[in-house]
């Protein structure tokens, strides 16, 4: 007999800042999908929120779906639990404002869902295209910047080469702990499902009720780097973290700067920190994983310090800005990872006080 599956909904959430033509490529793709959202939420942080309403409005008008906008205060995860607040279905999405969707993408990923009877999945994401949607950028308003369009055009071979150099990336150490701790669910293959470490954050999907359980990091500001990973790894008290081959997404990375390469340094290096020692702690490490978590941290540190001066020697001022950052942000690892965990949020505002990022 085939395998009986009960239907699930979801929702799609998304955060965005100063970012209506982008929303204007991505709304219309998500909503052409063969698997539609019951709801679109989307929680603006813009200096004007009039284009995004109004951009918004254009491309969900007759579509037959409840629409949610607000205006908020800036900052990503501050913007994402706000969104998580309003979600009622049983999934969701929460992809970039740039994400393009190709055709079946939600379907695939309701099919894991769907799938998993037995509740032990609580996130999916799906795979990155190196190339857009068939005429998805026909009459785009913006196109990558060059730097965007080198990573876009790399993002294959620098994936398999993280994987074949975990020592690189400290974040590893906990990804694949949890990877190995996964269930081996017998339905994976056929769905062409695999476990993987972390999701990034332009193509998160999950359990409502794990996220909410979990929800993004409240401490993190800003632009929140590791955001990502942190929610990926909180849910796995929930169930296990997949990635599926059938759906694909492409990433059509906005051109607005993230100018302060100074806070962006330090937050890089800080937040990474706080990240591995929070999950040091919560995911059960033992002693010994925990040191070879701290000593991997402090290495892959000092490797993008060194990275940054050889571009500040060559003339790079945004290097030079983001070395001044690391350097500034270098004390938190040990600090981070040697606060008891009642302390460590607390431990992380005040260096986050003391370097001057938000």
């Amino acid at each position: 007999m085939p395998h009986q599956t009960h239907a699930l909904t979801f929702d799609v959430a998304i955060a965005t800042r100063n970012r209506p033509d982008a929303l204007a490529l991505t709304i219309p793709l998500l909503l052409g999908q063969s698997r539609r959202p019951e709801k679109l939420i989307v929680i603006d942080s813009s200096d004007d929120h009039a284009p995004v309403a109004q951009v918004v409005a254009d491309t969900t008008a007759g579509q037959g779906i409840e629409v949610i906008v607000e205006h908020t205060e800036k900052g990503l995860t501050r913007q994402r639990n706000r969104a998580l607040s309003h979600v009622s279905a049983d999934v969701v999405f929460f992809p970039d404002d740039d994400t393009l969707f190709f055709p079946g993408t939600s379907a695939a990923i309701m099919d894991i869902y769907e799938r998993d009877t037995d509740r032990k999945v609580a996130a999916v994401n799906p795979a990155v295209s190196l190339v857009p949607p068939e005429g998805a950028l026909d009459g785009a308003a913006y196109a990558m910047s060059q730097a965007h369009t080198r990573e876009a055009r790399t993002v294959g071979w620098r994936t398999r080469l993280g994987r074949m150099l975990p020592d690189i990336n400290p974040r590893f150490v906990i990804g694949r702990i949890l990877v190995d701790r996964a269930p081996d669910l017998p339905w994976m293959a056929e769905l062409d499902s695999t476990h993987v470490e972390w999701m990034t954050g332009f193509r998160m999907t999950f359990r409502t009720e794990a996220l909410r359980a979990a929800g993004f990091e409240p401490v993190f500001g800003g632009y929140s780097l590791f955001e990502d990973t942190d929610a990926s790894w909180a849910v796995t008290d929930f169930g296990c973290v997949l990635g599926t081959r059938r759906g694909q997404v492409y990433h059509h990375r906005f051109p607005s700067g993230r100018a302060d390469r100074y806070g962006l340094g330090a937050m890089g290096l800080a937040n990474l920190a706080y990240l591995m020692a929070k999950h040091s702690a919560d995911r059960g490490l033992t002693a010994a994983q925990r040191r070879e978590a701290l000593r991997k941290t402090r290495s892959y540190a000092r490797l993008r310090m060194l990275a940054a001066r050889i571009r500040a020697m060559r003339g790079d001022n945004g290097a030079a800005e983001d070395l001044r950052g690391m350097k500034a942000a270098w004390s938190a690892i040990n600090r981070l990872f040697a606060a008891p965990r009642p302390d460590l949020a607390r431990t992380y505002l005040d260096i986050k006080h003391e370097i001057g990022i938000d």
